[in-house]
């Protein structure tokens, strides 16, 4: 239900956005906010909280729109969100927006994890391959995790490619109980 909700709002700042050409704006500053608000646990209890009106609410955008240097297309959507009672949602909105926003620029994000940290050169090839594979831009967000052993892992969206030793393993280990 929350995603439903949160995609019908994305969709319309994501058409807006576009309509007025200012669609990387909006990312940068929904980023921004974004970040703005993961940053201070006292902001986000008051956007949950239900014992603050939508106006307590909408003080704190102005002031962190303010604070940040928002578009005003965007410091206006995220307080239609306050006052919709909606703000709540304002991370899966975001979500969605990056996501929405992704589908039509033809850019899929990457989350790519591997056992060590992966070399410039190496990442340049596997990123032009994941391009191959999915026919999108590829933005490629790397991590680190130990227990992969070795190898790779690659999720774009809902699909995992699942190059790892430890997946290989796990593969062999069942083979055997059988």
């Amino acid at each position: 239900m929350i995603g439903i909700i949160a995609k019908r709002y994305a969709k319309a700042l994501v058409e807006l956005s576009e309509e007025k050409k200012i669609v990387d704006k909006v990312r940068a500053d929904l980023n921004s906010f974004m970040g703005a608000i993961e940053s201070q646990p006292r902001v986000q209890k008051l956007f949950v909280s239900p014992a603050f009106a939508p106006d307590d609410k909408k003080a704190v955008i102005q002031e962190l729109s303010t604070r940040l240097k928002l578009q005003k297309e965007t410091q206006r959507f995220i307080e239609y969100l306050a006052e919709s009672g909606r703000i709540r949602y304002v991370r899966e909105v975001h979500q969605a927006f990056e996501e929405l926003l992704a589908e039509r620029q033809n850019r899929a994000s990457v989350k790519l994890t591997t056992a060590v940290p992966v070399a410039p050169a190496d990442l340049a090839g596997i990123k032009k391959k994941l391009e191959k594979i999915t026919g999108r831009d590829v933005e490629i967000d790397a991590q680190v995790d130990p227990a992969v052993i070795g190898g790779a892992t690659a999720r774009i969206g809902s699909v995992i490619y699942d190059g790892t030793i430890k997946n290989q393993l796990d593969k062999m280990r069942e083979r055997f109980m059988k």
